[in-house]
């Protein structure tokens, strides 16, 4: 059988995007429809504005689905769109990519959309290590595809500025455990004072608490030029959950030495844990100092890069991919 013709619909934090660059350089051509072309961010109050403002969307969807012989679908709620009139019928992957199963799968103004779409899907991924038993629930056979990057995008890691900085790398709110977080930047700040920076993003419901707690706030910004930022800084702080993000394995990728509050859950196909200063507040605020005394060091010790790259970068996800692609296809 001719390779089957791919359709990357919808993405969260540049996932999909990765996948189809890392198939692009093996000579696999997938198309790929990020989320500004899926659906309109605003929607007009009346009716007819409504239904205007869809339109472009809707004949978009109609002329790309009609180009594939398969769809990768990102998050739940994104496969309806698949059903809407005149889009032609074709079968469908989805990954389940965090709030979808976490959150929405449970709230019943969501449940009955999501659950259609996973039984309705040919094949069930989940993203993160927390939705491993909502995930199963929901689809039995679903399987872990983690929160794959484009390792080509990452610049080289150097932390030159003066002061030195750290880097809060998630957005604040309560997905990334929010409320802990802020204990953690407000004790932190105290601990370091004006000899370190603390930096974070601008980004999420608790970024005007975080900025009191001493964190200094940049405008949210294009991934190309937050790369640069947390490869310029010399230590990283994770989301204060039990699971990690892109950004937080981004940077792992890097090589900048993370904290994080708690601990993580293991990955379910290797039981491996990020490599990171964890644990209490006080332990995690006592760590960060003594390791900003050489970051470079703390680097090489925890290893970070080489547990990162290899488990996180899209290439290694491709070939799998490509075989299941066909499989539905078929």
């Amino acid at each position: 059988m001719m390779r089957p013709r791919v359709l990357h619909f919808n993405d969260c934090a540049f996932v999909a995007r990765s996948l189809v660059s890392a198939a692009e350089r093996v000579n696999l051509h997938w198309r790929y429809l990020p989320p500004e072309e899926v659906r309109p961010k605003v929607v007009p109050d009346s009716k007819l504005g409504t239904k205007a403002t869809y339109i472009p969307y809707w004949l978009r969807r109609i002329e790309v689905v009609s180009r594939c012989d398969v769809v990768h679908v990102h998050y739940g709620t994104s496969a309806k769109l698949l059903r809407d009139r005149g889009v032609p019928t074709r079968p469908y992957v989805l990954t389940l990519h965090g709030s979808d199963i976490r959150r929405q799968w449970k709230d019943p103004r969501y449940h009955t959309q999501i659950q259609r779409a996973i039984d309705e899907a040919a094949h069930v991924f989940y993203a993160n290590t927390d939705n491993v038993q909502d995930a199963v629930a929901a689809r039995p056979d679903a399987e872990y595809l983690p929160s794959v990057i484009d390792l080509a995008l990452l610049p080289q890691w150097r932390p030159e500025r003066e002061p030195p900085r750290i880097v809060f790398v998630s957005r604040w709110d309560d997905d990334k455990g929010v409320s802990q977080q802020l204990t953690l930047a407000a004790e932190l700040s105290r601990a370091v004072g004006d000899r370190v920076e603390l930096v974070g993003v601008d980004w999420g419901p608790g970024a005007n608490e975080a900025r009191r707690c001493g964190v200094q706030l940049l405008p949210r910004m294009p991934q190309s030029e937050f790369h640069r930022v947390v490869a310029r800084a010399h230590m990283a702080v994770g989301q204060a959950s039990n699971y990690f993000s892109t950004s937080e394995f981004e940077a792992l990728s890097m090589g900048v030495p993370m904290a994080a509050l708690g601990s993580r859950l293991p990955r379910p196909d290797d039981g491996t844990v990020p490599p990171v200063m964890e644990g209490s507040v006080s332990a995690v605020v006592e760590q960060i100092v003594e390791a900003m005394a050489d970051p470079l060091r703390m680097s090489v010790d925890l290893g970070g890069a080489a547990w990162a790259r290899p488990r996180y970068d899209a290439g290694a996800y491709v070939r799998r991919l490509a075989t299941l692609y066909t499989a539905v296809a078929s």
